[in-house]
């Protein structure tokens, strides 16, 4: 028997350790695992000739299932998938398997893999990098949601987010079409101080993995001395939306002929996963109960729902890891879902997708459903049995 993994790498993700790869790149290597030959071969998701090399390769296979191994973030996985697509590759054949080099990698953490690998993947005749390729041999496959992020503003609103160049930091304002910024969402979406306090983090971010956690819980803590908008001052509504277009009954709740999202939270998280934030788990299996519905307590990121929470402080955020059960359960959603914002003068917030983050001045709208670009808004992936959140 024989495997190949299409191991693609990231160069730039969690401190660059991803580079640890360019000895390797566009070459193979071999290990003999219980009786099957198991072919590692190696491509740079950053360089064109690199990737497109590996998707070349790819396109020639003929078997039913392609393994595709992504080493990197969280972000880089839909970057494979888009790539994969984009190449007319049947994304259903490919069985997607995250190696956590990035920095949060709750999408690895979900399914099995954790949230780190060691330093030294390529070192002695590749003996760590050989455990890993015996853990893939004998993982179990499943599909996994997939859901579309696209967010409207108003005529005067912009997008920013943090970029590095040879100049340094700073922040950047997105280019848009019709106002309009789409991307795709597998781990979680995220409005308010915790976005806000990711966006701070960007621009502080160091090239060391272990000292970025430092920065992250530095700028929470200074984030709790600056006012961000609470969700009831920048949405005016939340819709579950139907076939018909008419409201739901779960999330919104009318009071004082407004619709108002519950309590006064300083944030609202949409979860695909049970995992957010480099690993901060059962955050929905651990909340309060909102409403007098009562919502299933084994979310799972295969059966085509959300799980939407607030947390009412940025203490009480900050202090979920560990003292559990700080959020609130506000409603389960298969979608659409959509987001109206107060038409405020000036209105900035902060939001996140997959853990990265953006300032949002004058938003309109956000709008949230199973991605529409995959064959029943999945993708195939390969989990870790072993590691599993419990």
């Amino acid at each position: 028997m024989e495997y190949t993994y299409y191991l693609f790498y990231n160069s730039g993700s969690g401190g660059n350790r991803g580079q640890q790869f360019l000895e390797l790149d566009q070459k193979e290597l071999s290990f003999n695992i219980k009786e099957s030959i198991c072919r590692v071969k190696f491509y740079n998701i950053c360089n064109s000739t690199s990737r497109e090399a590996g998707l070349q390769q790819i396109m020639k296979q003929q078997v039913d299932d392609i393994y595709v191994v992504m080493a990197g973030g969280d972000g880089s996985i839909m970057w494979i998938v888009e790539l994969l697509l984009m190449h007319e590759v049947n994304i259903h054949k490919c069985i997607l398997i995250p190696f956590p080099f990035g920095t949060g990698n709750d999408f690895a953490n979900t399914l099995g893999w954790g949230t780190s690998v060691p330093h030294d993947v390529i070192g002695i005749d590749n003996q760590v990098l050989k455990g890993y390729v015996e853990q893939w041999n004998s993982g179990v496959e499943s599909y996994f949601d997939v859901w579309d992020v696209e967010i409207k503003l108003q005529d005067i609103g912009f997008i920013s987010e943090i970029k590095r160049n040879e100049n340094g930091v700073g922040e950047v304002k997105l280019q848009l079409q019709d106002q309009r910024y789409y991307k795709q969402m597998i781990n979680y979406f995220s409005i308010g101080v915790d976005a806000r306090i990711g966006f701070g983090f960007d621009k502080n971010r160091t090239p060391y993995q272990c000292c970025n956690k430092f920065v992250y819980c530095w700028e929470g803590f200074k984030k709790m001395f600056l006012k961000t908008p609470k969700v009831n001052q920048s949405i005016e509504n939340i819709h579950h939306i139907n076939d018909d277009d008419n409201l739901e009954n779960g999330l919104i709740q009318k009071f004082k002929d407004q619709i108002v999202v519950p309590g006064n939270p300083v944030n609202l998280l949409c979860l695909n996963i049970n995992s957010y934030a480099g690993g901060l788990k059962n955050i929905w299996i651990n909340a309060s109960q909102s409403q007098v519905k009562v919502y299933s307590n084994i979310p799972s990121f295969s059966d085509g729902l959300l799980e939407i929470l607030s947390f009412n402080s940025i203490l009480g955020l900050g202090s979920e890891r560990l003292i559990p059960g700080q959020a609130t359960r506000l409603s389960q959603s298969g979608g659409p879902l959509k987001l109206n914002f107060k038409q405020n003068e000036h209105l900035r917030t902060y939001f996140q997708i997959d853990g990265q983050y953006y300032s949002i001045t004058n938003p309109s709208s956000v709008l949230i459903r199973s991605c529409q670009s995959l064959p029943q808004g999945k993708i195939r992936v390969l989990i870790n049995k072993q590691g599993l959140l419990k």
